[in-house]
């Protein structure tokens, strides 16, 4: 059936009819209703100009061309209505103008192009390909959508999934939703613009999902959200992309590298990867950072960070890493820790067992150390004095040098004393008096040099001798306290 370049001022009907091809390459007509048709060869409708075209659960051996046509819907409805199409080829749309969209819901292609097109809707998705099944490639490069964004919920593509340069608008949600969409192998949307953000949820993809130098613009709070996702390889969000709006990425499985860096992101964007599971986050430079990372209960290989980049809070209660680059040294990932909302140990226990790993035990104290004095700053008055105290002595154990110091300044003050105002013997035939040995015997009570039972401080001295055997008492117990617990974490 051949019609080439014809003019119909009706609508043609092909329902339910048998063909071996149809052909109306650059006609003109009203409509065209070929609903359950079976053609065993090609369906031709390339530069054709028409109102609503209907393929309701056709069967096309061949390949159904629609290059370059101009359809235009008279009603509320689709201007290609083909739900449950079945096509033994390819349907081919390139540069096609569709003012009320494409309708593929259920259907069956080889592989589908729609590019250097524009489509338009203001009541439904622009191109509907919800539970369509493409065995090879899905083409929508430079494609122009207006109006419904593109649905892909629960499609399956055997290939390739291509929006590079696209332009996708939608008035009130999703400028591409995709939920459940299965990718055997890559989704590549560099250069892509949306207007109402990317919904991913639940998606697998075989390769890598490449959206370098994309603008991403959420029409609520999402510029991207794919929870639970599978990414065989990459994420790339790097190379210029702009992200107006959050990226939220929990429970996503990443095996390659989430990449971030130059990426420019909105003051209100949150890059949310709770119990996400990474093999790289990569984070190095951004152009404008997020407000804030959440890596709460995320399991990482490697994080590739700069201080530069750390936006003013990060929650890490949860988070396991196998590498952090470049290592930096305790000073300066301490700030990582401080970006914390809330105190969380094992964030300071990962970071102090990673530099102990790595045979950097001074780093590794420094982080303990902290983790002390962080966690003072919530505890009880006495308990927060009593840190004060093992700090300003021995560093909470990790200091025990200090000890010596204040042993020699308590020493030192007590013999002085003693020296100037000796006290009395007990005994005529006692040992002589040695004013540092003395002092000694009053300040530590595991020590016996027999001077403090020769001899008894007079006057005011035994006030010195008192004070002088409570703080020998507490800097004894401080030390032991935090001696205890050093050994304690390094036999861990």
């Amino acid at each position: 059936m051949t019609f080439v370049n014809c003019h119909f001022d009706s609508p043609i009907d092909l329902s339910d009819s048998s063909l071996c091809s149809v052909d109306l390459t650059g006609a003109t007509l009203s409509a065209l209703n070929a609903n359950r048709a079976k053609i065993e060869g090609d369906l031709k409708l390339s530069r054709m100009t028409s109102g609503a075209v209907s393929l309701f659960r056709s069967d096309i051996s061949g390949d159904v061309w629609l290059n370059g046509a101009e359809l235009v819907s008279e009603d509320a409805g689709y201007a290609l209505r083909a739900p449950q199409l079945r096509v033994g080829g390819g349907l081919y749309a390139r540069a096609i103008n569709a003012a009320g969209g494409i309708n593929l819901w259920g259907a069956q292609v080889f592989t589908l192009e729609v590019i250097k097109g524009c489509l338009s809707s203001t009541t439904h998705a622009a191109l509907r390909c919800d539970g369509l099944r493409i065995a090879q490639d899905l083409h929508c490069t430079e494609l122009s959508v207006d109006g419904g964004g593109i649905s892909l919920f629960g499609a399956t593509v055997g290939g390739q999934c291509w929006l590079n340069k696209a332009e996708i608008r939608s008035h009130s949600g999703w400028a591409v939703n995709a939920p459940s969409v299965a990718i055997g192998g890559g989704i590549y949307g560099n250069g892509m613009k949306t207007q109402g953000g990317v919904n991913l949820f639940a998606a697998s993809v075989g390769e890598s999902i490449e959206l370098s130098g994309c603008a991403l613009t959420a029409q609520g709070d999402h510029a991207l959200r794919a929870p639970g996702a599978h990414v065989e390889a990459n994420l790339n969000l790097g190379d210029g992309a702009t992200f107006t709006g959050s990226v939220t990425l929990p429970r996503t499985t990443i095996k390659g590298t989430l990449r971030l860096s130059t990426s420019t992101f909105s003051d209100a964007s949150n890059i949310d990867l709770q119990h996400a599971v990474l093999g790289v986050l990569d984070m190095t430079s951004t152009s404008t950072r997020p407000s804030s990372y959440d890596l709460r209960a995320a399991t990482i290989g490697r994080i590739n960070d700069s201080p530069a980049a750390w936006p003013s809070r990060i929650e890490l209660d949860g988070l396991t890493y196998q590498d952090l680059r470049p290592l930096l040294p305790a000073a300066q990932r301490l700030a990582w820790l401080d970006r914390n909302s809330e105190y969380s140990p094992l964030a300071y226990e990962r970071l102090a067992t990673y530099y102990r790993q790595r045979g950097h035990d001074d780093d590794a104290q420094a982080v303990q150390l902290a983790r002390h004095r962080r966690r003072r700053t919530s505890a009880q008055l006495p308990a927060r004095l009593w840190g004060y105290f093992e700090d300003l002595t021995v560093g909470y154990g990790y200091r025990p040098g200090r000890a010596l110091g204040w042993l020699f300044a308590l020493t030192a003050l007590a013999a002085i004393t003693f020296a100037a105002v000796p006290p009395r013997p007990v005994r005529a035939n006692g040992p002589a008096f040695q004013p540092v040995a003395f002092a000694l015997d009053v300040i530590l009570p595991i020590l016996d040099l027999g001077q403090e039972k020769a001899f008894t401080p007079t006057g005011n001295t035994a006030w010195v001798a008192w004070a002088s055997a409570i703080a020998g008492w507490l800097l004894a117990t401080t030390v032991i306290a935090g001696l205890t617990r050093r050994l304690s974490r390094s036999g861990h």
